[in-house]
């Protein structure tokens, strides 16, 4: 397997990383029963839409990749470990999750996790990109640690 993982493979995670995210926290949003939580988790959800926007013209923008495999499918396999791993593998299962959260709290629980998981694969993958390409996993981080300010500043408010 290569040593450096190439940064337009991290912007597709990214982008799936988002579309996951607009998923759960639309499907928090539909559920929510009190407005303070269907703002925050609407909110959530705009700014995962925002993101994924932005991760889908930067990856336009870096032009098309193929990946140097060692094998046929390595490449996918390896996108697969990365993701399959984390809090919602896939949309279809943050949704199920969040239409199975029984209180605000255990929602915000399960977010803080999907954004944790989300920054520790930033981070290990920062530590696999080129010395260029650490400023584009830098960005990306960023934009994701904001969400887990959010969640916490909720946390706060509801046990306050």
């Amino acid at each position: 397997m290569r040593e450096v993982f190439e940064v337009p493979e991290l912007v597709r995670v990214a982008v799936e990383d988002e579309r996951t995210g607009v998923g759960f926290y639309s499907a928090l949003a539909k559920a929510a029963k009190t407005a303070e939580f269907k703002t925050l988790w609407s909110g959530l959800a705009d700014q995962e839409k925002y993101h994924l926007e932005r991760f889908g013209k930067m990856l336009d923008e870096m032009g098309e990749h193929a990946p140097k495999e060692q094998y046929s499918g390595e490449y996918m396999s390896y996108l697969q470990t990365l993701t399959e791993t984390r809090a919602f593998p896939d949309e279809q299962t943050a949704v199920r999750m969040a239409g199975q959260c029984a209180s605000d709290a255990e929602a915000l629980d399960l977010a803080s996790r999907f954004e944790r998981d989300t920054l520790v694969l930033l981070n290990e993958m920062r530590a696999m990109v080129g010395p260029k390409d650490k400023a584009v996993v830098d960005e990306i981080t960023r934009e994701e640690q904001a969400h887990l300010v959010t969640l916490a500043e909720a946390r706060r408010n509801l046990k306050g």
